[in-house]
């Protein structure tokens, strides 16, 4: 199935969780906030939220760093 993941078309497995999606694909879920389908999750979400053919996620890394 399709989803756009961060404005981009990407596949993936039918039924995935968005856990497991992100993990997947290499994030640290302590380190990011994801959006799905316009409205954000919380971590604890993650694991039994669906995702869907169409689902819009978008995934923000947070970066740590300063002056």
């Amino acid at each position: 199935m399709e989803i756009m993941v961060n404005g981009e078309k990407v596949s993936c497995q039918e039924g995935i969780s968005v856990e497991e999606f992100v993990v997947q694909r290499g994030h640290d879920i302590r380190q990011i906030a994801v959006e799905w389908n316009e409205k954000i999750i919380s971590k604890e979400s993650y694991r039994n939220t669906v995702l869907k053919e169409g689902d819009v996620v978008e995934i923000v890394t947070f970066m740590g760093g300063g002056c």
